[in-house]
């Protein structure tokens, strides 16, 4: 449950790229807050800019206007190699397609950030066998990422992005490639964290797990264009895939979440 205390704020950001017959703008006027321990979903149409604005939250790309404020401290001031850092050791990650080192074992990769901050053996083996029973994958250690199912290939990416108790997960798209309950799994899982206090971030085009989240960002044609804290409420979304055919379209309309009842 958030705290209220506010991790990562966002101030009239803009985000523009130079083409040949001028500028694009992909981010327009953004603002918003996310708050410690916050379960915050970031959802709109293909092409909308969410994958910019993650660039942006994660130091990937510098905005052309506005600010970045990570625990009140403004997150460009500092050099690359200081975002760089950041990501490393304070931001755990988890893809749509899993990255693994193919030559090692479960325990190996979860492992893996560990060994880049030298921490002893000892205590390495002790925080992988919590992160994997966190994620319920504890009899997986000496597997090969590859002999998983997608599902259990997610929850192994969850627990190595959790192995250096980062400030803040991000999610991009994690259930994009899971069948229904797999990627329900998953989102109980984020679930159970945020309630626990971490804070995640989740890009998702599965409207269905909206009703999940603490907060919902909505974003169209380089705008938020509603957020809503919606934190014990209950959203009516249903349906395959969370939504039919009338109500995907739907999310083209920038009131979409105030006709959620």
């Amino acid at each position: 449950m958030s705290s209220q205390q506010a991790l990562i704020t966002i101030q009239n950001l803009e985000k523009s790229f130079p083409v040949r017959e001028g500028v694009v703008q992909v981010l327009k006027k953004i603002d918003f807050t996310i708050n410690k321990g916050e379960f915050v979903i970031i959802f709109g149409p293909s092409g909308c800019g969410k994958s910019t604005l993650l660039h942006c939250l994660l130091g990937l790309e510098a905005p052309t206007q506005g600010k970045v404020l990570i625990e009140g401290k403004d997150f460009y001031q500092g050099n690359e190699d200081d975002r760089a850092l950041y990501r490393r050791e304070r931001v755990g990650m988890i893809y749509q397609q899993p990255l693994w080192i193919h030559s090692l074992d479960v325990f190996g990769n979860v492992a893996f950030p560990l060994y880049l901050q030298d921490v002893a053996e000892a205590e390495i083996k002790e925080k992988i066998s919590k992160v994997l029973a966190t994620v319920q994958m504890q009899e997986k250690t000496n597997y090969m990422p590859m002999e998983l199912s997608s599902g259990q290939q997610q929850k192994i990416s969850l627990a190595r992005a959790l192995a250096l108790d980062p400030l803040l997960i991000v999610a991009d798209e994690p259930t994009g490639n899971l069948d229904t309950v797999s990627g329900q799994e998953l989102i109980d899982l984020f679930r159970q964290l945020a309630t626990n206090g971490k804070t995640i971030i989740m890009v998702t085009h599965d409207l269905e797990y909206l009703k999940y989240g603490d907060k919902l960002i909505h974003m169209l044609d380089g705008e938020v264009v509603e957020q809503k804290a919606v934190a014990g409420q209950q959203l009516k979304i249903s349906g395959k895939r969370g939504l039919d055919k009338k109500e995907q379209a739907n999310v083209r309309d920038k009131d979409f979440l105030s006709k959620l009842k």
